[in-house]
């Protein structure tokens, strides 16, 4: 019976989902397509944690861990999936600094790119150079797009960055922002 009222629930909730979706897309300002298609990579990552790296690994869900053949250290730049959300938040796909690795997690800061007509960075982002291979770029941390995200969300696929900004700098700036600390800033 529980399985039942459950599956009924699943259905409910997707036809739900495509209600609001469609909704969604009748106001032309939003893109439903980038958005569906994210759950659908969301989900997809889900199923192959569920369905395969519990039940090869553990049977229990928080002691199953994703490992990766390669991981990018602190003060790197990498590719990850950092989801969806509204407007003014990054989503998707994005180079993150790496600013603490905690095991099966990570702390970083997504960041842009810059271009010729960007505006100049705002208190809450800081300018780096990079390099990917032996190219040097620049790009703009955002630091009020912060987070933690899993490991799975890590794009093993593409290369990780050497940060040439000096790492104290950057320290120094998140301490100023976050904990209004000046330490040679």
């Amino acid at each position: 019976m529980e399985n039942k009222k459950s599956e009924m629930s699943v259905e409910y909730n997707m036809d739900e989902m495509k209600k609001s979706l469609k909704k969604l897309k009748e106001t032309e300002c939003y893109d439903v397509e980038k958005y569906t298609y994210s759950l659908l990579h969301q989900t997809r990552q889900l199923e192959y944690f569920y369905c395969q790296l519990v039940e090869e690994e553990n049977p229990e869900p928080d002691q199953t861990y994703y490992h990766v053949s390669r991981r990018p250290m602190v003060h790197q730049m990498a590719y990850f999936n950092i989801g969806r959300g509204f407007p003014k938040e990054l989503m998707d796909g994005h180079w993150c600094y790496v600013l603490k690795d905690f095991g099966s997690k990570m702390l970083v800061i997504p960041c842009t790119s810059i271009k010729e007509d960007s505006p100049e960075a705002t208190e809450y982002e800081l300018d780096i150079r990079a390099k990917i291979r032996k190219y040097p770029i620049r790009s703009r941390m955002q630091l009020s797009d912060m987070r933690v995200v899993d490991l799975q969300r890590l794009d093993i696929r593409k290369r990780f960055c050497n940060v040439i900004t000096d790492k104290k700098e950057i320290e120094n700036h998140i301490k100023h922002i976050i904990f209004d600390e000046d330490d040679e800033y």
